[in-house]
């Protein structure tokens, strides 16, 4: 069993370095991050997408894992018995580039007989990842979860809180 973690640090490098302490505390073995600092990413051995927008690290020595796939927001890696999928979704696009990209990403795991441990930002929102409720976009994304045999694993605790605002 692997220690992972998943993390959007909206390209901020002090965020990196949170990440970074939260990694050395934890004793984290694979971290997967969206929107990583660009300065951060080329500095590092991280495995990428081909834009740069998700990356895995394997932060153990200890782990051996093949690169199987990547396109943009797509990064996938594979051991013997499971393959790990880090994704990223930027919030920019319609609903059909959202519908294309999810079938790449299926295209990606459907024929698998491994494992999969899928992480990622897909901007969309889903009621058991924590949402109030599912937009059209959280909905594509659950039949694809639904088609691949997939469970969210989040406890129901929301993914994004919204910065509190304060008045004068």
């Amino acid at each position: 069993m692997y220690k992972t973690l998943f993390a959007n640090v909206n390209r901020s490098l002090l965020a990196h370095d949170l990440v970074a302490r939260v990694v050395a505390e934890k004793d984290i073995d694979l971290l997967a991050v969206a929107e990583l600092n660009r300065y951060e990413a080329a500095k590092s051995s991280w495995i990428t997408d081909t834009e740069g927008d998700v990356a895995i690290m394997l932060v153990s020595s200890n782990i051996h894992w093949r690169l199987r796939f990547r396109v943009k927001g797509i990064v996938a890696l594979e051991n013997e018995s499971v393959m790990l999928v880090a994704v990223y979704v930027s919030p920019n696009i319609d609903l059909a580039d959202f519908t294309r990209f999810i079938d790449t990403l299926q295209g990606v795991i459907i024929n698998s007989l491994k494992k999969l441990v899928m992480l990622g930002d897909f901007n969309s929102k889903m009621v058991n990842a924590g949402s109030s409720y599912t937009n059209r976009r959280g909905q594509i994304l659950a039949d694809l979860m639904e088609t691949i045999g997939c469970r969210c694993v989040n406890d129901g605790t929301p993914t994004y809180v919204a910065k509190a605002t304060s008045r004068l």
